[in-house]
C-alpha cells in the first residue's frame, strides 16, 4: 500500500480512536482536543499529498 493509503488507515484509526474518546471523556476534555489536534495534521499531510499528485 502507497503513502496515501497508509494515511487513509491511519485517518480511519484516528477517527474512531477521537469518537470514543469523545463519547468517553465529552467534547471538552484535554484528551479529545489532543486526538482533534493529531487529526488535524493527519488530514493536513493527507491534503498535501493529494496537491502533489494532481499538481
Amino acid at each position: 500500500m502507497g503513502q496515501l493509503g497508509d494515511l487513509e488507515q491511519k485517518i480511519e484509526a484516528k477517527r474512531n480512536e477521537l469518537n470514543l474518546a469523545y463519547r468517553v471523556y465529552g467534547l471538552l476534555s484535554e484528551t479529545v482536543l489532543k486526538l482533534s489536534i493529531e487529526l488535524d495534521k493527519l488530514l493536513n499531510a493527507y491534503y498535501e499529498l493529494t496537491l502533489v499528485r494532481t499538481a
